[in-house]
């Protein structure tokens, strides 16, 4: 009774977990014949920062399986810290780290793409339950279909 509560509760706060990258591709997409332009580009920005949090979160969480000493993974902790450090440099300021707003999103994209790579390869090795690699896997297409409608918006807008 215990995992399928815990299976509901993790499936609930994942697509509420969503609505930031649904929002801003909505924004950005309605603009500008019903949100401001400008407006729509601070949400995205909100999705942006919102990305890099979620991708930390996700190392984070994957370090924590790899220190359990009867993993079945043989995976360094190194990579879930480089990533978090990736997903930190792609929301520094143009002002100090130049790169363009699709770009930023292309690369918190990847990093979204490696992390369900790493934990589907953990429910296989049975460190994370089946049901869990489903819901990843569904979380990540809707968050990287966002992301691809953000990243086309911007680019049609001129912001590489």
């Amino acid at each position: 009774m215990a995992k399928n509560r815990q299976k509901a509760e993790m499936t609930q706060l994942g697509l509420y977990g969503l609505a930031p990258f649904v929002f801003a591709a909505a924004a950005l997409w309605l603009s500008p014949a019903i949100v401001p332009q400008h407006i729509a580009l601070n949400f995205q920005q909100i999705a942006l920062v919102y990305g890099a949090v979620i991708v930390a979160y996700l190392a984070g969480a994957g370090a924590g399986a790899t220190l359990n000493p009867g993993q079945k993974l043989q995976e360094s902790f190194i990579p879930g810290q480089l990533i978090t450090l990736v997903g930190f440099a792609a929301i520094i300021p143009d002002s100090v780290f130049y790169l363009g707003d699709a770009w930023r999103h292309f690369i918190i994209s990847i990093l979204l793409g490696y992390l369900l790579l790493r934990d589907l390869a953990a429910v296989s090795a049975g460190v994370f339950p089946k049901w869990y690699g489903a819901l990843r896997l569904r979380l990540t297409f809707w968050a990287v279909i966002s992301l691809l409608l953000i990243m086309s918006r911007l680019l049609l807008w001129g912001y590489y």
